[in-house]
Parts: structure tokens; C-alpha cells; sequence
């Protein structure tokens, strides 16, 4: 049974220990991702963890702003993309060549031989900055612990965690960080919470409360642990922005595809289909008339 903790994530911090974490559990935002699209199970798994992936480095940049994750590999994945801003407001795409939905495909199948993961944080008031680090072993999670070791020389253990079926979709990240200093008494911290992860069964991170999940792997220690951040899903498409393309392409052409509809249902209308969310906006002719009303 899914718990109440789902779509949230939680960070937290050790009163005796020099380590940071977050968790995160989602269930309905992945109900919008894959809604209206048609994705083999294992291209969804991959999308899944980048969702977790993108609000797990978003909390931890502290950052007003968004962040982006991405791999592009040379497997029978083209590319998958993942979009939080600092509100955890998610979405994301993937794009694939599979043609056989049901056949099972390993991690390095999907991804190819030499993939790459791209970490783009996009500041609001300054330039973004971008990581890139080579997508290594059979699953994200080493990857992910990698790129903070390389690009902010940050030991990191990472826990990411799906559960697919045909009719939901559910998932859970854990990310434990190692804090800066000098005290030798505090040099095996971060060793020592790591191994308590390891203990950590993926049906317990993905079906215990955060709560649960924290005191079943650290009662030994005091953890504070902070208010609950929603995660949402929320597109950026809108009926004006659609409008705004529309318009963008030119009266002639625009009338041109009207005019040349072999659609029964959408005779002279104009049917646009976000990418991110697969929403279906339909113009019809009075809206477009309205549209071009003073271009000649």
C-alpha cells in the first residue's frame, strides 16, 4: 500500500554525526508523467529514477531556480529528460527505439556503451552551469554517487529504488552526504550511516513512511528531520503558448494543414500535443480566423 509520505520529500541532518540526507517518495507524480504516453516498462524506469535523481540535487543546491537531468547514450534510448525547479514542481520525457514493449531489456541495453548523465542548474538570476559525467555499472545510482565525488568532492550514498506494474507506478530515493570537517572524531561518519543504508531493503524504502525508514535505519542516533517539500508534477504547456506557436508559423501554412486534415473527428481544427504531458489542445477554424483577423 502506498503511504502517506508519497509525492514529498524530506531532507535531514545528524545531531551527532557530520552527515546530511534526503528522502523522497513519489507515486502520483509519475500517474502525470506517463499519462497520455505509450512507454516500454524499461525506458519508465529510467524516467523514474531521473525524477528522483532531479529532486534529490535540487533540494541539495539550496538554488531559486531549476534544474535539469539528462542521459543521452547510444542504446536503444535516444535521450530521456527531466525538468525540477525549486518548488520540486517535475516533469520530464524520453524519447526510445523500441519497438517490442513487453521484451525486457538490461540497464546497459537501454542506455548504450558510452552514455552520459548532464546535471544543468539553471540559477534565476545567473548563468546556468553544467556537470557531465560518463554513466557507469548497471544503474544510476553509482553514477549519481560519482558525479559528486568528481564535481563537488562529496562522498554520497545513494539508494533509488522503482516498483512498475501495469496500472502504477511507484518509487523512492535516499541520498546521505558526508559534511565537511576537520574533527578526526568524525571521519567515519559517513561510512557508518552508508553501511546502515546497505540494511536498506527496497520494499521498505519504497512502502514505509519517511519516518519509519529513518528510525528503522538510525534510532542510534538523534536525526532531525525537516518539513515535508511536495513534489508535483506541473507541465508548462498552456492554450496561449499554443496559440503563440500557432502564430509563429504563418497564416498560409497554418490554413494549409486546416484546409488538408484527413481527420474525421478534427475537420477544419488544428490539434496540438504538448510533448512533456501529451495534452491534446484543439483549435478550430473560428479560433485561428480569430487568431489572423488582422493579417492580410
Amino acid at each position: 500500500m502506498v503511504s502517506s509520505t508519497h509525492d514529498q520529500l524530506y531532507k535531514f541532518i545528524f545531531d551527532d554525526l557530520e552527515v546530511r540526507g534526503e528522502i523522497v517518495q513519489l507515486h502520483d507524480v509519475y500517474d502525470n508523467i506517463f499519462a497520455n504516453k505509450s512507454y516500454p516498462k524499461s525506458i519508465k524506469k529510467i524516467l523514474a529514477q531521473l525524477v528522483l535523481i532531479s529532486n534529490l540535487i535540487t533540494a541539495s543546491t539550496k538554488i531559486e531556480g531549476e534544474t535539469t537531468v539528462e542521459i543521452r547514450g547510444d542504446g536503444l534510448l535516444r535521450y530521456a529528460s527531466v525538468n525540477s525547479d525549486s518548488k520540486l514542481n517535475v516533469r520530464g520525457i524520453a524519447r526510445h527505439n523500441i519497438t517490442q514493449f513487453d521484451e525486457e531489456y538490461s540497464f546497459r541495453d537501454i542506455v548504450g556503451s558510452n552514455a552520459i548523465l548532464l546535471i544543468t542548474v539553471h540559477p534565476k538570476d545567473s548563468e546556468p552551469y553544467q556537470g557531465v559525467v560518463e554513466v557507469t555499472g548497471y544503474n544510476l545510482s553509482d553514477t549519481l554517487e560519482n558525479y559528486f565525488l568528481r564535481s563537488e568532492q562529496i562522498k554520497t550514498k545513494i539508494m533509488l529504488e522503482i516498483s512498475l506494474t501495469e496500472n502504477d507506478s511507484t518509487a523512492a530515493g535516499l541520498l546521505v552526504q558526508e559534511l565537511p570537517t576537520e574533527d578526526p572524531n568524525h571521519e567515519d561518519d559517513f561510512n557508518t550511516v552508508a553501511h546502515l543504508v546497505n540494511t536498506l531493503t527496497k520494499d521498505e524504502l519504497i512502502n514505509l513512511e519517511a519516518d519509519e525508514v529513518l528510525f528503522r535505519l538510525f534510532n542510534q542516533f538523534k536525526v532531525r528531520r525537516f518539513d515535508a517539500i511536495n513534489v508535483n508534477f506541473k507541465c508548462g504547456c498552456s492554450r496561449r503558448k499554443c496559440l503563440d506557436t500557432i502564430h509563429q508559423l504563418g497564416k498560409e501554412e497554418v490554413y494549409g494543414v486546416i484546409n488538408s486534415s484527413a481527420d474525421p473527428e478534427h475537420v477544419e481544427s488544428l490539434v496540438m500535443t504538448c510533448s512533456q504531458c501529451g495534452k491534446k489542445y484543439i483549435f478550430k477554424k473560428e479560433d485561428i480566423d480569430k487568431l489572423f483577423k488582422n493579417e492580410k
